[in-house]
């Protein structure tokens, strides 16, 4: 039988508050958990040096693994060992090597790659003096599909550690077209709900198509109408429709301008099946008159307590910076009965370049963790990223994750946003955006798919 090298990824909280590039790397200070690790890691161009212990006599850390494994790979993709330091108890070195230019076997693996190839390979063997996880890429897609194999093929989620055999060696080459589903529709914000074997996507415009073939790819008929009247206070705006099943009825939450106030708010409407017709059951804008809102999204929380998540606008607060905002709403929908309450801003994510704050969805994990999609600028355009409640609860606090779930560093093609989550017939979980955010040559703006998938509290996008 042959022995495995585990990696025991233990203390990486430091790693997950942030570790992106360059920027602010110095500001961040190591824990005590970190003093007893065998490796030393920083990020490129960074003078604060972060450890990583990778003994594979230590015991697994009492933090949440699983969590904090994924946050501190995604974060550290940038990362170069720097030094070595401390000796195991069989003085055997142990080195995990993101793409370390510093670590012969790591920079001797990167030469035998093209673009949009990765590779993982162990170097050494039982009794070595050094043994090397070396992981190479070339390309943002090709990176993150790097890590993603680490978690698929090796993370053991019971005991909370990477366990790679000795003689691990892979190369692969990655692609972003052939796992993204792009329809032929033109719409903006596409929402799915699926019910009795058809899928029916809304969008901006109030409204919908419908497939009835049982395939994501197969073909979309409409476009169809989910009003038949819009409210009579409304004059433009009429955006992202979301529709959700709640108590055996089918609730659009939508935004509209209103034209005696001049502000775009978000309203609830309620019809009996997935084709509507929708009508209007709150009192016009559910939001605060006074405030410009958009992008309303349905939660509820354990107890059965229905929420509404929704967008405070960067055009109606004086910095200029878009909020995202939580309110408890009435059993029956039709009205919020708390004060609304900001929850997190658009420059709080480390990857997030404008001030906006787009498209919230809400996901449950497996193991009850919560995370919001929501949508922002990153410096390839439009994208969708990811927050968590530290507290498990929908008022938070909301601590941004480091990365995005999709943008066009990775998919290789078109920047999209306003992300929401649908499960196809067969149980995959898909991500829905439209892309790209505006015309890009011939291209017109698209909806698509991406199939995600669930690893260590969060979401990944399935790369073939």
């Amino acid at each position: 039988m042959k022995r495995k090298m585990v990696l025991m990824l233990t203390g990486l909280a430091a790693l997950a508050l942030g570790m992106s590039g360059t920027a602010g790397c110095g500001k961040i200070k190591t824990g005590p958990a970190f003093e007893a690790g065998n490796a030393v890691i920083a990020a490129a161009g960074c003078d604060s040096a972060y450890k990583l212990l990778t003994d594979e006599y230590a015991e697994p850390d009492t933090l949440d693994a699983a969590a904090f494994i994924v946050d501190a790979l995604r974060s550290m993709l940038n990362a170069r060992i720097t030094r070595e330091s401390g000796r195991n108890a069989d003085n055997t070195k142990y080195i995990l090597a993101f793409g370390a230019s510093e670590v012969p076997e790591c920079s001797e693996l990167m030469l035998t790659l093209k673009q949009n190839e990765y590779a993982i390979r162990v170097s050494g063997s039982e009794g070595a003096d050094r043994i090397v996880v070396a992981v190479a890429f070339r390309g943002d897609l090709a990176r993150t599909c790097a890590v993603d194999r680490l978690l698929t093929d090796f993370y053991d989620a019971d005991k909370g550690r990477l366990a790679l055999p000795a003689d691990t060696d892979i190369k692969a080459g990655v692609t972003h077209s052939e796992s993204l589903i792009t329809t032929p529709v033109s719409l903006r914000d596409p929402c799915i709900v699926l019910e009795n074997g058809v899928y029916y996507m809304y969008g901006t415009g109030w409204r919908y198509y419908k497939n009835t073939s049982g395939s994501l790819a197969g073909a979309w008929e409409g476009p169809f109408q989910m009003t038949e009247q819009k409210p009579e206070d409304s004059d433009k705006e009429y955006w992202a429709p979301e529709v959700h099943k709640y108590n055996g009825a089918f609730y659009m939450f939508a935004t509209y301008h209103k034209a005696s106030s001049d502000h775009r708010g978000c309203a609830i409407f309620r019809a009996e099946t997935p084709e509507g017709p929708f009508e209007m059951i709150s009192d016009g804008h559910v939001t605060p008159a006074e405030w410009d809102c958009i992008d309303g999204t349905l939660y509820v929380d354990n107890a059965g307590q229905p929420w509404m998540v929704f967008v405070h606008e960067w055009t109606g607060n004086a910095d200029g910076i878009g909020r995202m905002s939580v309110a408890k709403l009435a059993p029956d929908l039709t009205k919020l009965i708390s004060e609304p309450k900001d929850i997190f801003m658009g420059t709080d994510a480390p990857w997030a370049t404008g001030n906006i704050t787009d498209g919230p969805w809400l996901y449950t994990a497996s193991d009850g963790n919560l995370l919001m999609l929501w949508s922002n600028f990153d410096e390839a355009g439009y994208a969708v990223g990811m927050a968590r409640s530290e507290s498990g609860n929908i008022t938070g606090p909301w601590k941004q994750l480091p990365y995005e779930l999709y943008s066009q560093r990775l998919s290789g093609g078109f920047d999209g946003g306003h992300g929401m989550l649908f499960r196809a017939a067969d149980g995959q979980l898909y991500l829905s955006i439209h892309s790209p955010n505006g015309k890009t040559g011939s291209r017109e703006t698209l909806a698509i798919f991406v199939p995600v998938h669930e690893i260590g509290n969060t979401l990944w996008w399935e790369f073939d």
